[in-house]
């Protein structure tokens, strides 16, 4: 899935000599599509829901990684690259409980052979999802405290609710 959906279509070169399908075309996956890119926006949730297993974008390459917390939210067994320093918290607590696995290197084969491990394994990649779950859920409630403490800091406008309230 690119981060930026206008990507799709050089994502999806990418896979050349591979049946490719691309939902920003219209395209649904097949009995012989063998790689599915999700070129839209607001459906990264779905693909974490159906996965089996999710790696975690920029992690492969010095970037310094993308957000795992959404996948260990959603019951995805999660495979990181070597970088993750802009996550290092959450990466951290993941790692410990067992509930991510940090590949051996950026190379395609580590990549294959921790995928393999846990797509041929249903036991193992429950176990995964399950600590991966267990080790965000202190911060579950984080998005509403933060929604809280934005509202309290918010001028109280006179209608009656006590928080300035905007248009959109």
């Amino acid at each position: 899935m690119p981060r930026h959906p206008e990507r799709g279509r050089a994502v999806a070169a990418l896979a050349e000599g591979l049946a490719v399908a691309r939902r920003g075309a219209g395209e649904l996956p097949g009995p012989a599509t063998a790689v599915y890119v999700m070129d839209t926006l607001g459906e990264l949730g779905l693909a974490y829901r159906l996965g089996s297993v999710a790696l975690v974008g920029g992690s492969l390459v010095p970037h310094g990684g993308q957000n795992p917390l959404e996948p260990a939210r959603l019951g995805c067994p999660i495979l990181l690259g070597p970088w993750t320093g802009n996550f290092a918290d959450p990466v951290a607590r993941l790692l410990q409980a067992g509930g991510a696995v940090r590949l051996a290197g950026a190379e395609a084969g580590a990549l294959a052979a921790a995928a393999q491990a846990v797509l041929c394994n249903r036991d193992y990649r429950r176990t995964l999802a399950q600590a991966a779950a267990a080790a965000i859920s202190p911060a579950a409630g984080l998005p509403g405290e933060v929604a809280e403490a934005l509202l309290r800091l918010m001028p109280d406008t006179g209608a009656g609710t006590g928080r300035a309230e905007t248009a959109l």
